[in-house]
Formats: structure tokens, C-alpha cells, sequence
């Protein structure tokens, strides 16, 4: 699923209808109706990766990964969901994609920590050195201990 219009430009459309049912009749493809395992599912196959690499490469604990990934749990914390998008080696775009079917925030470039995450993704370094960088910085890490 693509995403064609704006942000912006489906808000501007949404204020100028009269009725809902026409806006989401004539929008409904640019929903984001799927839901965080089935967008993980998508990510896996994008990046062509296995879930228990996915795992692995993120920090999280196997079971909750696995959780995660089955929609067990459907409402990971915001720092768990962005262990995955390092141990998926996601792009920042398929990272905020996720965030925000997670409901769990994108990354903002004027918050100092979400900065460093910014750049770390960008930089492509994995978790680990990405709480390295976090710590050094004095921020709060992503791996709690």
C-alpha cells in the first residue's frame, strides 16, 4: 500500500467535506488500516528478513519479539517498537510508518533524543551502538536493562 496524498492534503480535503462517509468512501486507500503485526509482516518481507533475525539484530527479548510480531502484544512501549525498526535496519520513512500504526509517536527531529535516533538510523548503526551514542549523550538508552 502506497501512500499518495500528503498528510497536509488529506487534512485540507477532510475540512472541506460536508459529510465523512464521502471523504473516507474516496480516501479509504490512503488509510492506515493496517494493523502493527500485519505491517511487520510487510517489513519482513520489504527487507527480506526472518522475524527471529529481526529479533535478534533488535535486543528485545525472543518472547516478546514474537509477541510483537503476532499481535499478542498489540500496544508495544514506543523504545520496543524502536528496537524492532534497528534490528529491521528500517529506512526512516518505514520507521515512522510504523511509529505511527504502533500509535506510538514519530520520531521528531526538534526532541534531542529523537534527534540522536534520527541520526543513528540514518548512520545505519545498529542498537547497540545507537544507546552507545544515546548514553554519551546523556540521554535515556532504548535497551533497558
Amino acid at each position: 500500500m502506497d501512500i499518495k496524498k500528503t498528510t497536509d492534503e488529506l487534512l485540507k480535503i477532510l475540512q472541506n467535506k460536508e459529510n465523512i462517509q464521502d471523504y473516507i468512501d474516496e480516501n479509504s486507500d490512503e488509510m492506515l488500516d493496517v494493523n502493527l503485526s500485519e505491517y511487520l509482516e510487510q517489513l519482513l518481507e520489504k527487507y527480506k528478513m526472518s522475524k527471529n533475525e529481526a529479533i535478534k539484530n533488535s535486543g528485545l527479548d525472543q518472547i516478546y519479539g514474537y509477541q510483537i510480531f503476532s499481535g499478542v502484544k498489540s500496544n508495544p512501549s514506543r523504545d520496543k517498537l524502536i528496537q524492532l525498526i534497528f534490528g529491521m535496519g528500517l529506512e526512516l520513512k518505514d520507521a515512522q510508518r510504523l511509529l505511527r500504526i504502533g500509535r506510538a509517536g514519530e520520531l521528531y527531529s526538534r526532541n534531542r533524543r529523537d534527534s540522536i535516533i534520527i541520526f543513528a538510523l540514518n548512520k545505519k548503526l545498529d542498537i547497540d551502538k545507537c544507546d552507545d551514542l544515546l548514553f554519551e549523550m546523556n540521554e535515556k538508552t532504548i535497551i533497558s536493562e
